[in-house]
């Protein structure tokens, strides 16, 4: 068990004036099975009324209004998280138990094309590298998927946007963590298996260079539940990741989404800081 306190500020500077700023924020951890919050805080700065509500893939959302006219903007989101070892290893799962139809029911809107991950024809080309090598069962092709995944695209910040499509990514074979869950959902979803996407923070101690938000991914497996992986990191340490939200693609989930009246954005800059939270029974 990890306890980690996590904060994530996002500041914002226009070219001039601006007003009527209207922000959605899912900066706040989820608090499931695997993870328990305390303290969640979001500070907005010109200071406003901050309001919360839950979305419809139980997210937990920030929405506050900026009337007044400003030249900055700065939200800030702290927690602190306890996250859960990790789940036992996996047992197989035999890939007709995705038939069940109860399954579908729950979970098929995870099963579907969304916004960001298309079942294109470069897909296809790309799944039928993984398939080659054959699966006994779905969690061994799983693994197999979020290798190849890891192997087949460079990791190079700044080669690609948040609106990049899984094909810009095929052709580049470059990309961040956002590119890749979107491919390995693409792969899942076209296998039958539900996958969603994950936003969040991990937690690396040994990292010298500041943290950054991260994405992976959630599969349904029967008899399982929702277990993740990240072809970033295959077989990640899953007591160093903080979930923040979940949806079938990044534009379920984007830390912070608005829109304003006014000047162009001339910078926006992003900082995560993770670390040891102190533990309040050595107080």
């Amino acid at each position: 068990m990890l306890r980690l306190r996590a904060s994530h500020r996002t500041e914002i500077a226009y070219a001039g004036v601006v007003h009527d700023s209207v922000n959605e924020v899912r900066l706040i951890p989820r608090e499931d099975g695997r993870q328990a919050v305390e303290d969640p805080y979001i500070h907005v700065e010109p200071a406003t009324d901050v309001y919360l509500h839950t979305d419809a893939f139980g997210n937990r959302v920030a929405w506050f209004q900026v009337a007044t006219p400003h030249h900055r903007l700065r939200i800030e989101a702290t927690a602190v998280v306890t996250v859960d070892p990790a789940p036992p290893a996996l047992a197989p799962v035999a890939w007709d138990a995705f038939a069940a139809p109860a399954l579908r029911d729950e979970v098929g809107e995870y099963l579907l094309e969304s916004p960001r991950v298309t079942l294109s024809p470069a897909v296809e080309a790309f799944a039928a590298e993984v398939d080659a090598a054959g699966s006994a069962d779905a969690v061994q092709w799983l693994r197999h998927a979020e290798r190849t995944v890891c192997e087949s695209i460079e990791y190079q910040p700044g080669s690609t946007t948040v609106d990049s499509t899984v094909d810009q990514l095929l052709e580049a074979r470059r990309g961040v963590c956002q590119d890749m869950t979107h491919l390995f959902l693409a792969l899942c979803r076209r296998r039958g298996i539900p996958a969603r996407y994950v936003s969040g923070w991990l937690y690396e101690p040994e990292r010298t260079s500041p943290n950054e938000s991260h994405a992976w991914c959630e599969v349904w497996l029967p008899g399982h539940g929702w277990r993740e992986f990240d072809p970033t990191h295959p077989e990640p340490r899953l007591d160093h990741y903080i979930r923040v939200g979940v949806g079938r693609d990044y534009s379920d989930v984007p830390p912070v989404r608005g829109h304003y009246v006014g000047a162009d954005t001339q910078e926006m800059a992003v900082t995560v800081e993770i670390g040891p939270a102190e533990d309040p029974a050595r107080r």
